[in-house]
């Protein structure tokens, strides 16, 4: 009799793990979990009713009160734990500990979703097992921290084909991003690519932007070290249309333009030009003008107009020349408090940079956008051998470089025609903006990927076509940097790792077993 008690109480235990385990692994077969549980249940309670003398005296024991100190300890342990892991999920957060920053998202990234106001849906079409849905996923939790306005869900294309039929997909990886009737698809889901696409998917409409041709521009279609290609497709990506425009060719700036971007002329517009420009910018336009030192754009009467001056000198420092640079091309990390460089942080490079003034304007607010450092200089004889600042000739430093000049336009400066078809007040509040910087040369295609050289130009034409959640410093290509070894280190590291370690532990091992062995 007192075997079978014995064997109760172990099919007790058997019988209720089995019960657990199947209610774990095939949740769906309730009515087998339950009969197991019932079946440990009727050998516990017989198990217990036969033993309870001897199940008294061992829970009274001293054994007994020593376990049920651990038992507590363990209990609260267990508490902490759990109460640790309910605060963290409430108060979500990722460190990233990588060099280069691999699971950090970009400032606009973090602008962008961090403040979504319509809901946008994620529809990631990878294979189950495929290694590429681990990266992407690990990517889009730092997007899903940010925001309860982001939805994300995952199709297998082989599992799924009519789903995958419906949204035209033809690759594994694609991610099709939708926001009300707006959709687009992302084939190769970077982080700035997911960003842009969400702000693409976002935008009422695309903002146009029109690069003046015909005066020695940079041309935006050639890959060359002075051109714009880079630019072009910088704004293309963020979501611009970009254009090129032959005022003397239209005879007028189109009705889509957003903004005018004239970089670096090396012949002047002629009058008829500079009146279109000024007429554009009194109807509430945008205007980038990008002069080089050393050339004349014209436009003078228009930048006088509008409160801008434009110096012929060249900006000198010499302390760019202790960062690896040259001393007529300035470094510039300090700028204005103005929402282009809101939380900028990076440093510019302007080679070959003029300076600009201010003037008097009654109806137009101008402000300084930044200056050089404190110890350069406007040099004036530019053709001189030899540089050096000269009291009474020279402006001595830090000098102005770029001017934003803002002018709110009215209904009353407008014609009856174009006031009586605005309905909208904030119609009524346009603002013509120029704005006007001494050099074209930090966004050609040798200096746009220079620190923040690239990022300074797109803030500048998104905040110009009104595009603020643009603003800000846009992801970077994440490089790898795999350390490379010599063929000493890695054979050094080899014994260290392999041999010597575990060769010294296996001894020290076998020398206390030899000890305790004569003992």
């Amino acid at each position: 009799m007192s075997k079978f008690i014995s064997i109760s109480g172990w099919l007790s235990l058997f019988f209720l793990l089995a019960a657990l385990f199947v209610y774990i692994v095939v949740p769906s077969e309730t009515t087998v979990a339950g009969s197991l549980a019932i079946v440990g249940l009727l050998n516990g309670i017989f198990f217990i009713f036969s033993e309870k003398t001897k199940i008294k005296k061992v829970i009274t024991g001293r054994t007994a009160v020593h376990g049920a100190n651990s038992a507590i300890l363990t209990i609260a342990f267990l508490g902490i734990l759990v109460f640790v892991n309910l605060l963290l999920s409430r108060h979500n957060h990722r460190f990233d500990f990588t060099e280069g920053g691999i699971y950090t998202l970009s400032p606009q990234t973090t602008k962008v979703i961090s403040s979504l106001d319509k809901e946008v849906k994620m529809t990631a079409f990878f294979q189950t097992e495929a290694p590429e849905k681990a990266d992407f996923q690990t990517l889009v939790d730092g997007y899903l921290g940010l925001t309860d306005k982001l939805e994300l869900n995952f199709v297998d294309p082989d599992k799924s084909p009519a789903i995958t039929k419906q949204y035209g997909i033809k690759t594994y990886g694609t991610v099709a991003i939708e926001s009300g009737s707006n959709e687009t698809k992302i084939n190769n889901p970077t982080e700035d690519n997911l960003t842009n696409g969400i702000l693409k998917i976002l935008q009422d409409r695309k903002k146009t932007i029109y690069f003046l041709q015909g005066h020695g521009e940079r041309d935006t279609t050639s890959s060359g070290k002075e051109d714009y290609s880079l630019a072009k497709a910088a704004l293309e990506k963020d979501g611009h249309t970009v254009k090129t425009l032959l005022l003397l060719q239209t005879g007028e700036i189109p009705q889509d333009a957003d903004l005018v971007l004239i970089s670096g002329p090396q012949k002047p517009l002629v009058d008829k030009e500079e009146e279109l420009l000024e007429a554009y910018l009194n109807k509430g336009g945008a205007v980038i003008l990008l002069a080089d030192p050393q050339t004349d754009p014209g436009l003078k009467t228009l930048l006088l107009k509008w409160g801008v001056e434009l110096r012929n000198d060249l900006v000198i420092d010499p302390l760019s020349k202790l960062f690896g640079g040259d001393f007529a091309a300035p470094i510039i990390n300090s700028f204005a408090r103005h929402e282009i460089f809101k939380d900028f942080g990076l440093s510019v490079i302007f080679p070959l940079l003029r300076s600009v003034s201010i003037k008097q304007s009654n109806d137009v607010r101008t402000v300084e956008l930044f200056k050089s450092g404190q110890n350069s200089w406007g040099e004036t004889n530019v053709e001189g051998g030899k540089v050096q600042f000269d009291k009474g000739q020279d402006t001595q430093g830090p000098v102005m470089a770029a001017v934003i000049a803002t002018k709110k336009i009215n209904s009353a400066s407008k014609s009856e025609d174009e006031a009586s078809k605005e309905t909208n007040p904030k119609e009524k509040e346009k603002e013509g903006r120029l704005i006007v910087i001494g050099d074209s040369d930090f966004a050609n295609n040798s200096y746009f990927g220079f620190s923040g050289n690239g990022d300074l130009f797109l803030n500048i034409a998104s905040w110009m076509v009104e595009e603020k959640n643009r603003i800000s410093i846009r992801p970077k290509e994440k490089k790898s940097n795999p350390i490379q070894l010599t063929r000493a280190q890695g054979t050094l590291i080899f014994l260290v790792t392999v041999i010597i370690v575990p060769g010294a532990t296996l001894f020290a091992g076998f020398r206390t077993w030899w000890r305790r062995r004569g003992l």
